[in-house]
């Protein structure tokens, strides 16, 4: 988040595995727990603003779980680096899946009305493989358990890092002190790319080519599917019928290609400025909603019968996502 020369938002994918237990903080409200782990590094680079930074990260993770009621555990140890390199940086594992596989989880999860018309006739989850095939879908650790392919653990689900570098404000509710960066946006941001807010519009991972359920979401206008990472893409849960909010690289702007365009300022933004509150928007709430998290205001409906929860996954590699300022 940044009010001068744009940098970029980068990704790059490794193969790895990640394992380890970790130390858990109850969130406030509903059902989803988000485990926050903070190694020696907070205190070495926040110094005397290593409890403030712990306190917003658990204003961070409230701000989401409070949304969603899914009887899970989301674990993520906490990091941070020294300097003005990173901003925020997310790590995550990924498990591969067949569309077959992940659109009966998807339907299988089906609560919210957003939910009905994303599976439902015309709309995104659509019984044929939006790339017809060609490319492998990937769900993040956290996302599959969310999803019911997987049981819930205690073992990380993902590493965010934080870059020190920056002059912070960590209290929004007040407002953000002018040229200060909303660190409880950037903390948001990256703990919902954990939770499978990512996108791989058809880049390379584990081989071949690869897409996650937000892809699945990506439409340039009505039946036209915009896999890719390519300019004029939006996020819809319609087939294209109403594109909601512009994803970025409108203009090839760089970054990452499922974060939101410019715009209103928002925590799930691609690129934003100082001196704003970047907060977690209604619209940002639907779309952890259609990728797999049920909603605190949605009642649990009775089981479905005759559904086969099919959950056989190949693991696949991590995902390392870093955002800069711009």
């Amino acid at each position: 988040m940044r009010d001068c020369t744009p940098l970029m938002r980068s990704r790059f994918i490794s193969i790895a595995a990640v394992a380890g237990a970790f130390a858990l903080c109850s969130p406030a409200f509903g059902g989803l727990v988000i485990g926050l782990t903070y190694d020696g590094t907070v205190v070495t680079n926040f110094g005397g603003n290593a409890s403030a930074f712990q306190t917003a990260f658990t204003t961070a993770a409230n701000n989401i779980s409070s949304q969603y009621t899914d009887n899970i555990h989301v674990n993520i140890n906490v990091t941070t680096v020294a300097g003005s390199g990173t901003l925020g940086a997310s790590n995550t594992t990924l498990f591969s899946s067949t569309w077959s596989n992940l659109r009966t989880v998807v339907l299988a999860d089906k609560k919210s009305a957003d939910d009905t018309t994303a599976t439902g006739a015309g709309g995104s989850i659509t019984v044929a493989d939006p790339s017809a095939g060609a490319d492998t879908w990937w769900v993040t650790k956290a996302q599959r358990k969310a999803l019911g392919m997987a049981s819930d653990d205690l073992t990380a689900d993902g590493t965010i890092t934080i870059g020190s570098g920056f002059t912070y404000d960590y209290d929004p509710s007040n407002g953000i002190t002018a040229g200060s960066i909303d660190i409880v946006g950037v903390m948001m941001h990256e703990i919902s790319e954990v939770m499978g807010r990512i996108g791989l519009a058809g880049g390379t991972i584990g081989g071949g080519p690869g897409l996650t359920l937000l892809d699945a979401y990506s439409y340039s206008g009505a039946n036209t599917r915009g896999l890719g990472n390519g300019a004029g893409n939006s996020f819809s849960i319609d087939n294209g019928t109403t594109l909601v909010k512009a994803f970025n690289n409108q203009a090839g702007l760089g970054g990452d290609s499922r974060d939101w365009a410019s715009g209103t300022n928002d925590s799930f933004n691609a690129f934003s400025s100082s001196s704003v509150v970047d907060g977690l928007t209604a619209t940002d709430i639907r779309e952890l909603d259609v990728l797999g998290y049920d909603l605190a205001s949605v009642a649990t409906p009775e089981p479905s019968t005759g559904v086969l929860l099919i959950t056989a996954l190949g693991v696949g590699g991590m995902l390392r996502r870093r955002m800069s300022l711009r």
